[in-house]
């Protein structure tokens, strides 16, 4: 796993704070705002974080181009996290609908 130590500490606004080659690499406890990248040496495949609305379920989007539902990842110059298109996660607990803009939650 590649990451800086700086990269743990607490932020604002959501980023990337880490690299791995696969999903089981994901460590169990996530920083604050903080995303995942899971890919092999090529374009990402996933991103992990933990969702914003703070009940403590994971998300885990794909981003590998070849598959369905995909979503986009763009870091700014800044590395503030936007994630394309919305973000929906429904269960018999709880919904959550969010778009992750420019490193901030946008609730729907």
């Amino acid at each position: 796993m590649q990451h800086d130590w700086h990269s743990w500490l607490p932020f604002r606004r959501w980023r990337v704070v880490a690299s791995v080659s696969s999903a089981d690499e994901v460590p169990g406890r996530l920083p604050h705002k903080g995303a995942v990248l899971v890919c092999d040496g090529g374009p990402p495949k996933w991103i992990v974080f933990e969702c914003p609305c703070g009940t403590g379920h994971r998300i885990m989007l794909n981003t590998d181009r070849h598959r369905w539902p995909t979503w986009s990842v763009d870091l700014n110059k800044l590395d503030r996290l936007t994630i394309s298109p919305s973000i929906s996660v429904r269960s018999a607990m709880r919904y959550c609908h969010y778009f992750v803009r420019q490193g901030r939650i946008h609730w729907i």
